[in-house]
């Protein structure tokens, strides 16, 4: 399967992490960051992903995820001073897209969506 990688433009994060809340049903995440003074830590497997968003003033993007279990805890990951928003989809359809972002720590997160919604702009 072939995949496709595109970097969505910074002026464009606000109202892309918006249209995909917006498309967002049930769809698991997992969430790892890997940087060198870290190593590779898995944050989140296989929790909802309730939204993403980019807060301009604050300069981080938020991903929203409901922990398993009752009772429903939402988690939040907050990714600071991002520096770059890439996405990996499969061609076709995509059954998993991953989102590749690039915080100011030099920390690179990686957020897996399985059954993932329509992407904005497609």
């Amino acid at each position: 399967m072939a995949t496709t990688t595109l970097e969505i433009p910074r002026q464009a994060w606000r109202s892309y992490f918006d249209e995909l809340t917006e498309a967002l049903a049930t769809v698991e995440a997992t969430v790892e960051v890997v940087g060198r003074d870290i190593g590779d830590q898995i944050e989140a497997e296989r929790q909802v992903l309730t939204d993403m968003s980019y807060d301009e003033q604050a300069d981080l993007i938020v991903v929203g995820l409901d922990a398993p279990g009752p009772p429903v805890e939402r988690v939040e990951h907050r990714i600071e001073q991002p520096q770059r928003v890439l996405v990996a989809t499969g061609e076709p359809p995509p059954l998993e897209v991953t989102y590749d972002i690039l915080d100011g720590d030099d920390h690179q997160w990686l957020i897996r969506l399985e059954r993932p919604p329509a992407l904005p702009g497609e």
